[in-house]
């Protein structure tokens, strides 16, 4: 259970903080009304702000549950999901440079996370 817990917990960071992005993508894209009135009233600068919080909420209680040194690599994943969000959401292109960066960077999550300590901290 505590595996699952805090695989939960780690997930629900790198969904969230992924999200954010795209969030303050779409913020960026809509403030308008001057720059210090268009950001206090643009509905997804708040939404990124509270996907942030969500992420870091989930990654205080995720490390509360296993080691950093677990943890951590799998935060890489947001360099996967980020880009592909901004293929999928704003119609970004993703070059194979990107594409083989994002490779690497999965590849080596894989590497590193088989030799990572076990689950649960103290």
């Amino acid at each position: 259970m505590s595996r699952w817990v805090s695989g939960a917990l780690l997930g629900t960071m790198i969904l969230s903080m992924a999200g954010a992005q795209v969030l303050y993508k779409r913020a960026g894209l809509h403030t308008g009304q001057g720059l210090l009135l268009g950001l206090l009233l643009n509905p997804w600068l708040w939404a990124g702000l509270f996907a942030s919080a969500c992420g870091f909420a989930s990654w205080f209680l995720a490390l509360r549950r296993m080691p950093l040194s677990t943890a951590y690599p799998w935060t890489a994943l947001v360099y996967l999901i980020t880009p592909v969000a901004g293929v999928v959401f704003f119609h970004e292109p993703l070059n194979a440079g990107m594409a083989m960066g994002i490779v690497l960077v999965v590849t080596g999550l894989f590497i590193i996370s088989r030799g990572a300590p076990a689950d649960v901290a103290t």
